[in-house]
């Protein structure tokens, strides 16, 4: 048994409302940087839900008001979706939707002419099919264009899925303009089951539109989730202030590299060192001073190292590097650059700074943990040596 008018203009009420209500949920509960012109889209199934029950109550009471509201909730809402999506995507909004608005004001203000002129339901309805199909033709090319300018695969599936609807909504309505248009101006009314169908194919885009309006919700959310997994990996791996690694990740990644030199028989030295008097001027200058200095060496650190190198901060002015695959010949020359790079540095009074640090070459089967206490009684070896020096179990590097 085909679905009778009655019915289909009930089940559109349900559905639009229903899903304006799940579409309502969402965009109250997500944040609002997420969910920027998705109102418009709750907005629109609204209006959609409401345009059907008076289009619904006209055919009880056909009074004029009831059909012209009807009509007019239908003719906003592809220009309410497309303000929606330019919204959504951060787009411009005009001029191109006063192409859109004017149109469904001249649709609009044409299907009441043509009710004030007496014209039959027949001629109403390819008045408002034409309009329609335009309004849906206008859409898709808006879909494409901005497909051509999406990159993320959920976007582009919503929007694909959302064109598809606009598609088949340009060709029912044409179907039914065509199907309509021998009763035009014959006072006979066309067959009822063409709205009808034409209801039916409305719910089931309705339903489709929403699916791909969640998708890009679901898509924009995930990806402001692994943007905040990764700023916070950042922040706990690197430190805030020089962005070289932090302690924990230094130790870990450390222990991760040994591992890797013991396993290809390659040489690996740990350097510690530190800014010669840097307490004085933390404390005498005050710790944006402090801090300026940190960055600049930090700065002069990255420079001196190689690629592979590993470099982190292990608190205060102490910093500490893995030399991947060096010999501790190699790792005093590097040390000796370094601390030739450092000499370089005046704080803001122009006193200058200096660097001490030690080494120590991993010993076959050594574990971090033992390479940091060698290289930290080297460290202090190196202060008590007078300062400014890099010194190591095989000597020291000094001016």
């Amino acid at each position: 048994m085909p679905l009778d008018l009655a019915t289909t203009f009930t089940i559109s009420v349900i559905v639009h409302v229903m899903m304006g209500a799940l579409l309502g949920l969402f965009w109250r509960s997500a944040r609002r940087r997420q969910t920027a012109g998705m109102g418009w889209w709750v907005l629109n199934e609204v209006a959609l839900g409401a345009g059907a029950l008076m289009l619904m109550a006209s055919a009880v009471h056909p009074i004029w008001p009831l059909v012209a509201a009807g009509n007019a909730a239908f003719l906003i809402g592809m220009p309410m979706l497309e303000l929606g999506l330019r919204v959504w995507f951060g787009r411009r909004l005009w001029p191109g939707l006063a192409w859109r608005w004017g149109l469904a004001a001249l649709g609009f203000a044409t299907w009441c002419w043509s009710w004030l002129q007496g014209w039959d339901y027949a001629a109403r309805s390819v008045v408002f099919t034409g309009v329609n199909t335009l309004q849906a033709l206008l859409f898709a090319q808006y879909l494409y264009s901005q497909l051509r300018e999406t990159a993320d695969r959920p976007s582009r599936l919503a929007l694909q899925l959302i064109g598809g609807g606009a598609l088949l909504i340009i060709v029912m309505s044409l179907w039914r303009a065509l199907q309509n248009w021998p009763f035009a101006g014959t006072g006979l009314p066309p067959p009822g089951h063409l709205l009808a169908v034409l209801m039916v194919v409305n719910i089931a885009v309705a339903v489709t539109r929403v699916s791909a309006m969640l998708l890009m919700l679901h898509g924009r959310v995930e990806a402001r989730l692994q943007q905040a997994s990764a700023e916070l990996e950042r922040r706990a791996n690197v430190d805030a202030l020089t962005e070289v690694a932090s302690r924990a990740h230094f130790e870990a990644a450390s222990a991760v590299l040994l591992r890797q030199a013991r396993a290809s028989r390659l040489p690996a030295c740990l350097m510690l060192c530190d800014m010669d008097g840097f307490k004085a001027v933390n404390d005498q200058l005050g710790h944006p001073e402090g801090d300026a200095l940190l960055q600049r060496f930090a700065d002069q650190l990255r420079g001196a190292l190689r690629q592979g190198d590993l470099a982190g901060r292990m608190g205060g002015d102490e910093f500490a590097v893995l030399l991947f695959n060096s010999s501790l010949p190699t790792a005093m020359r590097i040390g000796g650059r370094l601390r030739e790079a450092v000499a370089g540095l005046r704080a803001r009074d122009g006193r200058a700074v200096t660097l001490s640090a030690g080494l120590a070459e991993a010993a076959p089967g050594e574990d971090f943990a033992a390479l940091y206490r060698r290289a930290d009684q080297a460290l202090y070896a190196a202060k008590g040596a007078g300062r400014n020096c890099v010194m190591a179990a095989g000597g020291v590097d000094r001016p």
